[in-house]
């Protein structure tokens, strides 16, 4: 088996799902890359943006804290937490520094290169665009209704309607940086996590999805540790391949699947049973997570 640091790995997601898997593969240093969504609009984040035009710096700001091994004074700053009454309340501080950046004209794919020589961390994390846009969301027309468009990532993880569509509106583009690393990846993964708010935003960006669809690097999913809800229903793996499909994305070449699940799925794709953790876990085995990609290279 291959070691994550002969590898180049492109990691595509967002929140805690991207962060785990960053962290498994974190041996890989300088060769691994993630690639975050940032379509968010709760929180800290969705209140930035509510207020100016920015994109949503609270997955990128996780996963550099997932990445980030060393503690220091430039962590806990970074990952500090107003509790006052006023407006500060709630808001991340570095969330705000980020903001910061962006506000003084510097690029937020340079912004998030500051942070990371302040935190030395040596892989590579990007935002999916550098220009900010919305989730949308049309959904399938049944006998109870639907046919309607959601807008925003809360709304369409609370939404009761079957999703028929998924865009970004308006459209954007990756950097250069992000569409290099695509180009010169080993292979390419999606990680666990919500899969409609922060797997597929990236995958909507037009040449992030054809720098994938060009690319001879396996593209390999990570699935959940348990079945994800939606709206109070839960997302089948089915209509998340539908979703690729109708988003442009080729065919996956593997799917590294948690082995207490392997009953719940059939599926016309490459199925990988993985011990990569327990049920009811709330988070993958980061050494199990590891052993699984790197299997795929075998």
């Amino acid at each position: 088996m291959r070691s994550a640091n002969d590898l180049k790995l492109v990691c595509i997601g967002g929140g805690h799902g991207l962060g785990r898997l960053l962290v498994a593969l974190k041996e890989a240093k300088k060769n691994l890359t993630g690639i975050v969504a940032t379509t968010d609009d709760g929180g800290s984040t969705g209140r930035l943006r509510e207020e100016a035009d920015t994109i949503a710096w609270g997955d990128l700001r996780n996963c550099l804290n997932h990445l980030n091994s060393d503690p220091s004074i430039g962590q806990l700053l970074f990952e500090y937490r107003f509790n006052t009454q006023g407006d500060l309340n709630g808001h991340n501080l570095g969330n705000l520094i980020l903001f910061a950046l962006d506000q003084m004209s510097i690029r937020p794919t340079d912004a998030i290169q500051v942070m990371r020589d302040m935190l030395r961390i040596k892989s590579h994390v990007y935002p999916m665009s550098d220009h900010p846009t919305t989730l949308m969301a049309d959904t399938l027309v049944t006998e109870e209704g639907g046919g309607n468009t959601l807008m925003g990532e809360l709304v369409i993880d609370d939404s009761e309607e079957q999703i028929e569509r998924l865009y970004l509106s308006p459209e954007v583009n990756a950097e250069q940086e992000v569409i290099d690393s695509i180009q010169q990846a080993d292979g390419i993964i999606l990680s666990a996590g919500s899969f409609m708010t922060s797997i597929m935003p990236s995958l909507l960006v037009r040449n992030i999805a054809d720098a994938i669809n060009k690319s001879d690097a396996p593209l390999i999913m990570v699935a959940n540790l348990k079945e994800e809800i939606i709206g109070g229903k839960p997302l089948k793996f089915d209509q998340q391949l539908e979703l690729l499909r109708r988003a442009g994305i080729r065919n996956l070449d593997r799917v590294l699947w948690p082995h207490h699940r392997i009953n719940d799925v059939q599926a016309d794709v490459a199925i990988q049973s993985c011990d990569v953790g327990e049920p009811g876990a709330a988070l993958h085995d980061t050494e199990g997570l590891k052993q699984a990609v790197l299997s795929v290279f075998e």
